[in-house]
C-alpha cells in the first residue's frame, strides 16, 4: 500500500476537562491520525516539526509502527497546547507555544517537494499556513485529503477555499460543516465530505451515494476526548485506501473513534520500550 504523509502538528498537550484532574500528554492531529491509519493498515508518515523534548517518539512503545524518515526536529521545544474543554466535551479554549512547530510550513513544501508522487493528508491547524501548503500540493498534482479543527476553522477555511475542490476527502465537524458550505457555496466542495457531531450520527457526503448516517456506540468510561476525530480521519483513510466503500469505511472508522476514547491517553513521560 502506498505510503501516505501527514502533515501537522505533534506537540505536548495539557488537557482541562469539569471534574477530572490536569492531564499532560502525547498529542497532536499528525500523530492522532498517523497512527490510527497505521492500525488500520496504512503505512503513515507523520511530516512534522519537533524538538529535543519528543526526542523518543520513535520508542513509545505504546505507539504502532509508523515512518519517523520525515520528521524534522528543530532547536526550539516542540509546539505545546493547553486545552480547555466545557461539560459537553467541546473545546471552549486553546493555548498555545508553537515553538518547533513555526518551521512545520517550510517543512511541508520541503516535503511536497521531494516526494510529490505520495499521497498527502493536511491536518489544517496554526501555524501551518494551510493555503500555501494546499496550493503547493495542488500545483504538484499530489492526491491529498485535508481536516479542519474548529479553533481556528473560521481562519482557515476562507484561506483554504481557492484548493478544497481538489482534495479527494475533506474531514469536519458539523460546525465546521457550515462553515465549509458558506465558503465554498456548497455542501460537499469535494468528491467525499465526512462530517462528524460528537456522540451524534456521522455521515459521508458523495457524489454517488445517498449519506447513512453511523451513530456511535455508547462509551461506559470516556478517558479521553482529544484525538477522537483524528483517529476516525485516519482510520477511514485507510480503509478507503483498500478501496473499502465510503460508508463500510466510516462505519469502521467511527467504531474506532469510540474505542480511542475509551484508551488511556499517551500520558508523559512515555514509558521506554523494552530493549529487543
Amino acid at each position: 500500500m502506498q505510503r501516505t504523509i501527514v502533515i501537522g502538528n505533534i506537540s505536548l498537550d495539557h488537557i482541562h476537562r469539569p471534574g477530572h484532574p490536569p492531564l499532560h500528554q502525547l498529542g497532536g492531529a499528525a500523530l492522532h491520525l498517523a497512527a490510527a491509519a497505521a492500525r488500520a493498515g496504512l503505512h503513515a508518515a507523520p511530516a512534522s516539526a519537533v524538538g529535543d523534548d519528543l526526542s523518543g517518539l520513535r520508542g513509545d512503545p505504546r505507539l504502532p509502527r509508523l515512518d519517523w524518515s520525515l520528521l524534522h526536529h528543530a532547536p526550539e521545544p516542540s509546539a505545546a497546547f493547553t486545552i480547555h474543554y466545557d461539560t459537553t466535551e467541546t473545546v471552549t479554549a486553546v493555548d498555545t507555544d508553537y515553538g518547533a512547530a513555526r518551521h512545520l510550513t517550510a517543512h511541508a513544501l520541503h516535503v511536497i517537494d521531494a516526494h510529490s508522487r505520495m499521497i498527502f493528508h493536511v491536518c489544517c491547524r496554526h501555524p501551518l499556513d494551510a493555503a500555501t501548503v494546499l496550493e503547493q500540493l495542488t500545483r504538484r498534482g499530489c492526491a491529498f485529503s485535508l481536516d479542519f479543527h474548529l479553533p481556528s476553522a473560521p481562519q482557515l477555511i476562507p484561506a483554504a477555499a481557492p484548493w478544497l475542490h481538489h482534495a479527494t476527502t475533506i474531514f469536519v465537524n458539523a460546525q465546521e460543516h457550515a462553515l465549509l458550505s458558506h465558503h465554498t457555496g456548497r455542501p460537499r466542495p469535494c468528491p467525499e465530505t465526512v462530517i462528524t457531531d460528537g456522540p451524534r450520527p456521522a455521515r459521508v457526503l458523495t457524489h454517488h451515494f445517498p449519506p447513512q448516517p453511523v451513530t456511535p456506540a455508547a462509551t461506559p468510561t470516556v478517558r479521553q476526548i482529544t484525538g477522537a476525530g483524528d483517529t476516525l480521519a485516519g482510520t477511514y483513510l485507510a480503509h478507503r485506501a483498500r478501496h473499502l466503500p465510503p460508508a463500510a469505511a466510516l462505519d469502521l472508522a467511527v467504531q474506532a473513534a469510540t474505542r480511542h476514547t475509551a484508551r488511556s491517553p499517551l500520558t508523559l513521560p512515555a514509558p521506554r520500550r523494552a530493549p529487543s
